[in-house]
């Protein structure tokens, strides 16, 4: 049987847990399960009345291009080794796709373990994540407190809005439970100044080492020391996916007409046209078109957030010349922990 578990049966889950998430400590535990699972999903495969496979859906306001949709991050999917390679992980993979498509959501994401787990369900990496050169003893810092958590939020979003157009919104709840989230692995959030005045903040985790999380500092330049793929994401509901769009500068509307395919999502097959304008943007089924573009709801993924080139699905120079005037979602930082 598959279920998702009501939040008195959610705590039935951290064994399992404990036993694969080696890494993840007593406290941060203790944190996520009297505070996360309050509002998330637990998706559980039962067997003779014990929970034997798991995966969580943690909800994020997701901003697309200044428009907010509610997304899913997926996090902690697990089996116990001994009912491992009898396809329990991919029943619930396959379920949490459909449910999340019931509930229209653009895309859902994750940070996965190994790469090659999620390709099969259609997740493709989207964000590449900078690890950044930060000193601190530059700078003047001050401990925050619950006051700050509007504040903070607001800068956050201001500061994300400025250069990203895909992001996760910030609010004073999800400040909130930010700080109490790294302040289970003995982290902190900390106000930065420079000569008195504030520039942002950084936010900081780690038992056995500090580990910078996040760092919002207006009007300074970081130096990159590490770039690597972090975050993969799976397009779930086209029609709300394709509302966030525009063209590149003032050309004439364009028209694509995509064949897509998708193996789990049954809704998302067909031929479907595309119109992109100035300001806006829609899909709508179509019957026929002289030029079509075939494409898997993967590589859509991988196009439109510009994670790849056109180039490398199609060699038609029409297709190629209309996708090149096309916004892409081309500016995404999500860094979510869990």
């Amino acid at each position: 049987m598959v279920k998702y578990l009501t939040n008195k049966e959610k705590l039935q889950t951290r064994p399992i847990w404990e036993k694969i998430f080696l890494e993840d400590t007593e406290k941060l535990l203790d944190y996520y399960y009297s505070l996360k699972t309050l509002d998330n999903e637990i998706l559980a495969k039962i067997i003779d009345n014990k929970i034997v496979s798991m995966l969580h859906l943690n909800p994020y306001k997701i901003v697309i291009n200044n428009n907010v949709y509610n997304s899913y991050y997926v996090v902690a999917v697990a089996t116990l080794e001994e009912y491992r390679k009898k396809g329990y992980m991919a029943e619930l993979i396959k379920s949490s796709l459909n449910y999340c498509y019931n509930l229209s959501m653009p895309f859902i994401f994750l940070r996965p373990a190994k790469e090659e787990i999620y390709l099969p369900f259609g997740f493709r990496y989207i964000y590449n994540h900078n690890t950044l050169d930060f000193d601190i003893t530059k700078f003047k810092t001050e401990n925050i407190d619950k006051n700050d958590y509007k504040f903070l939020a607001d800068f956050t979003t201001n500061y994300l809005k400025n250069k990203y157009n895909v992001f996760c919104l910030r609010d004073e709840h999800y400040m909130e439970i930010l700080h109490q989230e790294v302040k289970s692995e003995n982290g902190d959030i900390l106000k930065v100044y420079d000569n008195e005045n504030f520039i942002g903040y950084y936010v900081y985790w780690g038992t056995s080492e500090k580990i910078i999380r996040e760092v919002f500092l207006k009007n300074i330049c970081l130096d990159i020391k590490e770039t690597k793929p972090l975050v993969m994401a799976r397009i779930i509901d086209i029609n709300n996916f394709f509302k966030n769009f525009s063209l590149r500068e003032d050309n004439e509307d364009i028209v694509l007409y995509l064949k897509i395919t998708d193996n789990i999502i049954e809704q998302n097959n067909g031929l479907y046209k595309l119109t992109i304008s100035k300001n806006k943007s829609y899909i709508e089924k179509a019957t026929n078109a002289d030029k079509i573009f075939n494409i898997d709801i993967s590589d859509l993924a991988s196009l439109f957030f510009g994670y790849k080139d056109i180039k490398e699905f199609t060699e038609d120079e029409d297709i190629i010349n209309k996708f090149y005037k096309i916004a892409l979602l081309d500016r995404v930082f999500i860094d979510e922990e869990i």
